[in-house]
């Protein structure tokens, strides 16, 4: 696995701000997806994974003459359109709003299709408030808070995939733009699709009512949250599916809690691994024994072995 790349260099509280922006940034790249890919049923034509080569977050390929991905670069914050040949086309974010992002990424898009798209990109409701979406202009001057958070996902890229390599009914690792968070989820059931369960679990769906007799799916999901509603703090988390009535909780290494507010799963915030005083290996290595302490506490949840 690529060296951890160390955290904590940047005062926390300011990486809100630059979070929110970057979320109402994705939304339109994730809408290319949605009107030029093909349909999946999880909605995975939606979704970003992390492309280290381009330190972004990158959709799957527009076959077109010339083929293209949107992304988002955190930093500097940026919309691109990325050929398989290694040029781009990029907007900075800084001193745009929101409707000059969607105005230029229409343009360019009809300009590689050669014709009109077939609709427009979509605006999703529901996101965190920020100004940005009310028409102010972004603003890219805290260069220090955006690095920081391409940092973040660089590692929650590295560290999940890492895992995913140890469980082969891991989902590939994938940034999901409604709640901006990067995760994977594995199945724990035999020969279950894990793609509608992706999908309930990002909506914060419940889970559909089992048939009579039959027995539901279970899954775990492992991932990061650059920070939300509940928690401004980025932090890791591992979740059971369905959640477990029970509730004998085990304790959990690195600092890691559980949450059983609105949802059950475990935990490690910020502190515990963005801590400035630790080397970049510590605090990798405080991410990875969380994981697997995680994962293997959720499945003893479920009824199913430890990994």
């Amino acid at each position: 696995m690529t060296a951890w790349e160390r955290l904590g260099g940047v005062p926390r509280a300011r990486l809100a701000a630059a979070r929110l922006q970057l979320h109402h940034a994705a939304q339109p790249a994730a809408a290319v997806g949605k009107l030029l890919l093909p349909h999946q049923e999880d909605y995975g034509e939606q979704s970003f994974r992390w492309a280290a080569s381009a330190r972004c977050l990158a959709q799957g390929t527009v076959a077109t003459a010339a083929p293209f991905r949107a992304a988002l670069r955190p930093a500097p914050p940026a919309l691109l359109l990325l050929s398989e040949h290694g040029a781009s086309r990029e907007l900075p974010l800084g001193g745009r709003t929101l409707d000059e992002i969607y105005a230029w990424l229409t343009a360019q898009l009809e300009e590689l299709l050669g014709q009109p798209l077939p609709g427009e990109l979509e605006r999703p409701a529901g996101l965190p408030g920020h100004p940005v979406a009310a028409g102010e202009r972004f603003d890219a001057g805290d260069g220090e808070a955006f690095a920081e958070l391409a940092r973040l996902y660089a590692n929650a890229d590295r560290v999940l995939e890492a895992w995913t390599a140890t469980c082969p009914s891991a989902s590939a690792v994938r940034c999901w733009p409604h709640h901006f968070d990067i995760a994977t989820l594995a199945s724990l059931t035999p020969a279950v699709s894990m793609d509608p369960m992706i999908s309930m679990m990002e909506a914060d769906e419940p889970a559909p009512a089992a048939a009579a007799g039959a027995e539901q799916p279970h899954a775990i999901g492992l991932g990061m949250v650059p920070g939300d509603e509940g928690r401004a703090d980025p932090y890791f988390y591992v979740t059971p599916w369905p959640y477990p009535e029970k509730r004998e909780l085990p304790p959990l290494p690195s600092g890691g809690t559980w949450n059983t507010d609105g949802w059950l799963g475990a935990v490690l915030p910020a502190p515990s691994f963005m801590d400035a005083a630790r080397d970049a290996a510590a605090q990798g290595e405080a991410v990875e024994t969380f994981l697997r302490a995680a994962a293997d506490a959720c499945r003893l949840l479920l009824g199913a072995a430890p990994g």
